[in-house]
């Protein structure tokens, strides 16, 4: 379809009324210099044709309010549709005191871990501190009773003798 615009005001025209003999004659121009706008103006003349021919439907003496009241509920349909930006901004705010306590519950978490490895380190220190104040060799006097120490330590011998005989 043309973007014409002479052509374009001249249908919308043709929509309301009966074209004058100089916009018919200005039409007759276009159409002889474009077979497309012609098949075009064809079906549009064959339309207005057809919708001239309808009977006029009567309207409710209470038309006007029920456009009124339509008009309405759309605007109210579109309020509503529009909103849920305004529902993902309360989602967020639902939502933000329950990742506000999460967030102090792992940070206090976080600080207690901490806390505690502290501690640990600071045992395993003071545990390293009193073990390096031990001597690294015994003394020799710990060494004198070393073969009776031994010696109450050990097992007789087993009797093998005795273990033939229970076989």
């Amino acid at each position: 379809m043309s973007k014409d615009p002479l052509y374009e005001r001249l249908r919308e025209t043709s929509w309301r009324r009966k074209l004058t003999p100089d916009e018919q004659a200005r039409l007759s121009e276009l159409l002889a210099t474009d077979s497309e706008l012609q098949s075009d103006w064809e079906n549009e003349a064959g339309l207005n044709r057809a919708l001239a021919e309808l009977a006029p439907v009567p309207v409710s003496n209470n038309f006007t309010a029920q456009v009124l009241a339509e008009a309405k509920r759309e605007a109210a349909i579109f309020e509503r549709t529009r909103r849920p930006a305004m529902n993902q901004v309360a989602w967020w705010f639902r939502w933000l005191p329950k990742v506000a306590v999460a967030a102090v519950v792992f940070a206090a978490g976080v600080i207690s871990y901490q806390h505690v490895q502290e501690n640990r380190r600071e045992e395993v220190a003071h545990s390293l501190s009193a073990i390096s104040q031990i001597p690294s060799v015994p003394n020799p006097e710990v060494l004198e009773d070393f073969d009776a120490i031994v010696a109450l330590g050990s097992n007789p011998p087993a009797d093998e003798e005795l273990l033939r005989v229970m076989q």
